[in-house]
């Protein structure tokens, strides 16, 4: 049976490019990433320090990396913002986005109301050469 343009369509998945502006998380924002996490089973060696900004490729705008994630599963995440050029000065807590693929249910894993594409519409090539090494 062959699949329609339509059927295809709906199905595809378009893929943009990431930023990947890096950055490193100071040791006091570190400390407050794990305030913000108290009362759960948060430790230090969970706390992302080496941040790369993985949404899409943006040439304006605030740079925003996954910090750690907040015990429950609708509590949000601790998020890392910063200007390029500059070290972030501090750190939030953001809701996780909902949004899910149509073709495999696979969720976005950026906070709710990022610019730009999805994860799931995202190319990492860092993520690729990885998996390739393994």
């Amino acid at each position: 049976m062959e699949i329609s343009n339509k059927e295809r369509a709906a199905t595809a998945v378009v893929v943009y490019p990431i930023c990947g502006e890096r950055t490193y998380l100071p040791a006091e924002l570190m400390g407050r990433a794990l305030e913000l996490a108290a009362g759960g089973t948060v430790g230090s060696v969970d706390v992302e320090r080496q941040l790369r900004c993985t949404l899409q490729a943006h040439t304006i705008g605030d740079h925003f990396a996954f910090v750690v994630e907040l015990d429950g599963g609708h509590a949000g995440s601790v998020w890392a913002r910063w200007t390029r050029g500059h070290s972030p000065a501090g750190v939030v807590v953001l809701p996780d986005c909902e949004a899910t693929s149509g073709s495999t249910a696979e969720p976005c894993c950026e906070f709710a109301g990022h610019p730009g594409g999805h994860t799931f519409e995202l190319a990492d090539p860092w993520a690729s050469s990885v998996v390739a090494s393994l």
